[in-house]
């Protein structure tokens, strides 16, 4: 009778399991398009960024003392549509390498959280947040690197530190709604995929005959 009732158990937990990890692919799914969906948004806004910059510079006072530093090739970026191509393709390429990183969105990790904490999860969040923005500051230093380049005393030096070798902006800085939007969607899946990653650990723990996590748990609401 005992070992019907073991199988039993296994057998609810198995089809349970099941039922939990494809939930969880699904919103995996939901984040990654959320993902890609800031990516893309970033990529917009650190070109029209780059773009309003180059414009500002072109028709500053201090163009005429650092000429050179707005030239790429033989091409003047101020003179219109010469190097919209360009920046966009470059720009697309900085993005991607910045912040198209598994490390930095947590739907691509396959560890299980140690945590699923209301605390651990704003944590997790302001982690990502943070991890994002100090991306995008570089991005903004290697863009704008690639069409000019500030030179000591030059005004507009005072809004650029070096960190690793690399330019970084650090004056504020406001995503756009798009990005804002995008990864606002993305932490609100991620309380889901916290609670199904946590149930997801509950139920091999008891098909391995373990005791279950006593970790504090969110349920839904």
């Amino acid at each position: 009778m005992q070992d019907r009732i073991e199988v039993a158990t296994s057998d609810n937990s198995r089809e349970k399991l099941s039922h939990v990890r494809e939930s969880l692919e699904a919103i995996q799914v939901k984040m990654e398009i959320e993902s890609l969906a800031f990516i893309e948004a970033t990529k917009q806004f650190v070109s029209e960024w780059v773009q309003r910059e180059i414009e500002m510079a072109v028709n500053s006072p201090e163009s005429a003392i650092f000429p050179e530093n707005l030239e790429s090739g033989d091409r003047k970026l101020g003179e219109p549509n010469l190097y919209q191509k360009e920046l966009s393709l470059k720009v697309s390429d900085i993005v991607e390498t910045h912040l198209n990183r598994d490390d930095y969105w947590i739907h691509r990790n396959a560890l299980f959280q140690p945590d699923i904490s209301r605390d651990y999860m704003e944590f997790k969040k302001e982690k990502i947040r943070k991890q994002l923005i100090s991306s995008i500051r570089l991005i903004l230093g290697c863009a704008t690197e690639v069409f000019w380049k500030l030179e000591e005393g030059e005004p507009e030096q005072k809004g650029w530190v070096k960190e690793r070798g690399k330019r970084k902006y650090v004056c504020f800085l406001r995503l756009s709604d798009e990005m804002t939007a995008s990864l606002d969607r993305y932490f609100e899946l991620c309380e889901e995929f916290f609670i199904l990653n946590h149930e997801m650990k509950q139920e091999m723990l008891k098909i391995e005959g373990k005791p279950p996590d006593d970790k504090t748990f969110m349920h839904r609401s």
